[in-house]
């Protein structure tokens, strides 16, 4: 069972949350936007290694969870724009956000 957390510091795990899913939702609201492969997960890295960050430098603890997503995440967009490769992560990216949350729900930390 995961300790008692401040007020804070569970808004910001909710606000990472929201952003996790407003990424998907944007997608699915404007489908006629064509984004490169890599923007969905950069994205995604952006907003779980950021949380992570500001978690860590207001010296709370930081789920493992949320840095191996954001990791994974920075991994596959770097893939498409270091690398030169055109995989569509999207279908990975929206598994990768669902466990973070799910894993959130359950333990109540990410």
């Amino acid at each position: 069972m995961a300790s008692k957390k401040s007020n804070a510091e569970a808004k910001i795990e909710r606000v990472t949350w929201f952003l996790l899913v407003l990424v998907f939702a944007l997608l699915s609201i404007f489908p006629d936007i064509q984004l490169p492969n890599w923007a969905v997960p950069l994205a995604g890295a952006i907003i779980l290694l950021g949380s992570g960050i500001y978690q860590y430098t207001n010296k709370w603890r930081v789920s493992p969870i949320t840095w191996i997503a954001g990791t994974l995440m920075l991994f596959f967009a770097l893939m498409n724009l270091a690398f030169g490769f055109n995989y569509n992560f999207l279908g990975p990216s929206l598994l990768v956000f669902a466990a973070v949350i799910g894993f959130g729900i359950i333990t109540g930390e990410t």
